[in-house]
């Protein structure tokens, strides 16, 4: 009798016991533990309003607040958070949450005077293996379904006094294991944002990884719309995954940036740039992360020329490193081939196309020229000479040829080259303006012309020596 009491009395403490779990895990006190010691890296404490779990019931998350453990300001509140799953369903189940609604997602977004958002401090990061410096992906203890709806992302940066405010935006992912082994966030495709303004906050923090010629820029204006075909992002090292989209510039016109003042600035003659550039009209600007790397293609911005309507089209392709943000594009510039031909040295440079690599960081471009600005050099050279001359312009092969700068050539030869150009045109303007207002007509040979071509002057005989005395 005193066994079966026993016994008995065991069984009513486990089933009460048991009965109390849903209470015991709806205190928020204790389910902010709870987190705490699944992620360990987390630095911040994941509070909660109120929580509702029950045996079969669904999950109710109210009030839940992501609070930086260092006192700043919370980057990320949420209205409410409903499941599909109660207790008993995620725990036969092994750890599946089912689906989730999450509603009323607020992210508040700040970068600092190094483009340093409050999110990445929320992580600790492990140090890195020096044998294998990569980050590993890890498994996740539970999966689930997420449904974010009216999602708002709010973006401040010390560059400007005006926040970034998005408009509401819906998102549906998925948190489970791979077959390789560790977990895996999967982003389906949706249309993040339509008709977005294109203020500096998103601009230089977060597109300018697509697209770098917005990277500090003055200013920034226009709309844009942002797609993203899907993502697979593992679980401690989102850098490391996948993923591709789209992002389509509405009349976006931007002040240069490092990348187009060094641009220019690294040119013969070290030409001013622009007061403006603006991005081509409905440009669709493709996108994708592989190899921690975000590459891009298709996107061309247009530098003012003389005349109305007219601009020179620099197209930009290439990738910035998420890790270590470093640059390795390429930009070609097609020069028009219908300059004005009443100015010859100008016109010999009408259908050449020059491409300069950049490298550096994000921010901090370094322009570095490839050998067709060398081989453009040596063209224009050419053609100049055969011009003037009168005769026919022998074609060459591409990159032969005794016009063609001797491989390390280099950078002399082409501001020498291209520089001459820029001095004869100033000459000849400043010529024709001071022979308009005398009245005069202005000279129509060049001091360049002039240097290169000059004719060769017969020398003058000499007297006969006299004949010697008899």
């Amino acid at each position: 009798m005193p066994v079966k009491a026993t016994l008995a009395t065991l069984l009513v403490a486990v089933l009460l016991g048991f009965g109390a779990l849903p209470w015991w895990l709806s205190q928020p006190e204790r389910l902010s533990g709870i987190v705490a010691r699944a992620v360990p890296e987390l630095e911040a404490d994941l509070r909660f309003e109120s929580v509702r779990l029950g045996w079969a019931g669904p999950l109710v998350l109210d009030g839940v607040t992501l609070v930086p453990r260092d006192g700043s300001r919370a980057p990320i509140a949420i209205g409410r958070i409903e499941g599909s799953h109660g207790l008993l369903a995620m725990l036969l189940s092994a750890g599946d949450l089912g689906r989730l609604t999450i509603d009323g997602l607020a992210i508040d977004l700040a970068f600092d005077e190094n483009h340093v958002s409050n999110l990445e401090s929320l992580v600790r990061r492990k140090p890195l293996d020096p044998a294998n410096p990569s980050r590993r992906p890890r498994r996740a203890a539970v999966r689930m379904r997420l449904e974010v709806e009216d999602a708002i992302v709010r973006i401040t940066a010390p560059w400007t006094t005006e926040p970034w405010l998005s408009e509401p935006i819906d998102l549906r992912l998925a948190l489970a294991p791979v077959p390789e082994g560790w977990s895996e966030w999967t982003i389906e495709p949706v249309r993040l944002l339509a008709d977005a303004r294109m203020d500096p906050p998103v601009a230089w923090g977060v597109l300018s990884y697509i697209a770098p010629v917005l990277a500090d820029a003055t200013r920034t204006s226009g709309r844009f719309s942002l797609e993203l075909d899907g993502a697979r992002l593992p679980v401690g090292d989102p850098a490391g995954g996948v993923l591709s989209g789209t992002l389509a510039m509405h009349e976006v016109v931007v002040g240069p940036g490092p990348m187009v003042t060094n641009l220019f600035q690294s040119l013969p003659g070290n030409l001013p740039p622009p007061p403006a550039i603006r991005v081509a009209d409905e440009s669709h600007v493709r996108f994708a992360l592989a190899d921690r790397r975000v590459r891009h293609e298709g996107l061309e911005f247009g530098v003012p020329l003389p005349g109305p309507g007219r601009r020179l089209d620099v197209r930009s392709s290439g990738s910035v490193g998420l890790d270590d943000k470093s640059l390795d594009l390429k930009l070609v510039l097609p020069i028009p081939a219908d300059l004005r031909q009443d100015r010859p040295l100008l016109a010999a440079l009408a259908g050449k196309t020059i491409s300069v690599g950049v490298a550096g960081k994000l921010g901090e471009p370094q322009v570095v020229f490839d050998g067709s600005i060398g081989q453009v050099a040596g063209d224009v050279a050419r053609e100049l000479i055969e011009r003037a001359r009168g005769g026919a312009v022998s074609p060459g092969p591409a990159g032969a040829g005794d016009s063609a700068p001797p491989p390390g050539a280099g950078g002399d030869a082409v501001a020498e080259i291209v520089g001459d150009v820029i001095d004869e045109l100033a000459r000849r303007r400043a010529a024709r303006q001071a022979a308009e207002a005398s009245g005069e007509l202005p000279p129509r040979r060049g001091r360049l012309r002039d240097r290169v071509l000059r004719p060769a002057v017969p020398p003058t005989p000499s007297p006969p020596a006299p004949a010697p005395a008899e």
